[in-house]
């Protein structure tokens, strides 16, 4: 992947952010009869699927949906990305024919992420990813094992914040990814942000040869010549 950094007006984020969903979509079913899409938890990426969710254009039949990370809490309450996710995505239902692959750590984490590995494509087609005030993406936190970790794809790890126990993709996903897209609003995230396109010292790193959607805030602490200015077309 060769990524491209752009920074929005707050007011065309959630948009421009659905439109790059759909056209990598699109770019892959192109070339292919099925579209192996990771979704993100988090606050930023909740409002785009508002977006997504109202659109029609999109063949979900032809899509397989999972997960970047997942808190190990019981599947059917907010502090669930599953939940969180899929309820404003699919307000009606998930559309028949849809397959969505939630990680089920509630029980047995250790169990839950090597259940979960064994479903995951070779390479995820499309992968979003969302970045915390401390740089961390997924559920890879700053001075996480999983950051090291080599061998496996899915594992369980413990967070920063409530609920502490977690399950996380690793880096070799993120570095695999066909597409990804990492979304970064508010000024709360620019340290973060400068963290990781500037410096390369949070997890968020991980993400910098994907596209970077940004909004002004986010993007306010780094160098003016290293993002485009402008709405996605």
């Amino acid at each position: 992947m060769n990524g491209e950094r752009r920074v929005l007006e707050s007011s065309v984020f959630n948009e421009a952010a659905a439109e790059w969903i759909v056209e990598k979509i699109n770019r892959v079913l192109s070339q292919s009869d099925h579209c192996h899409l990771m979704l993100a938890g988090g606050s930023t990426p909740l409002p785009v699927y508002d977006k997504l969710a109202l659109r029609d254009d999109i063949p979900w039949h032809m899509i397989t949906i999972y997960f970047g990370d997942e808190r190990c809490v019981p599947p059917m309450t907010p502090e669930s990305n599953a939940y969180s996710v899929i309820s404003r995505l699919f307000p009606g239902g998930v559309p028949k024919d849809t397959t969505v692959h939630r990680m089920c750590g509630e029980k047995n984490p250790d169990k839950a992420a090597v259940a979960y590995e064994a479903i995951l494509p070779l390479r995820i087609d499309v992968l979003l990813l969302g970045i915390g005030e401390d740089g961390h993406t997924a559920s890879l936190f700053p001075g996480s094992v999983a950051m090291d970790e080599e061998k496996r794809r899915v594992m369980p790890v413990i967070g920063h914040k409530q609920p502490l126990q977690r399950l996380t993709i690793t880096p070799q996903v993120i570095r695999d990814a066909r597409h990804l897209l990492l979304m970064a609003r508010g000024e709360d995230k620019a340290d973060a942000v400068r963290w990781a396109l500037s410096e390369g010292s949070v997890p968020a790193a991980l993400a910098v040869n994907g596209d970077w959607l940004m909004d002004m805030g986010a993007a306010r602490s780094l160098p003016e010549n290293s993002v485009k200015m402008g709405v996605v077309s």
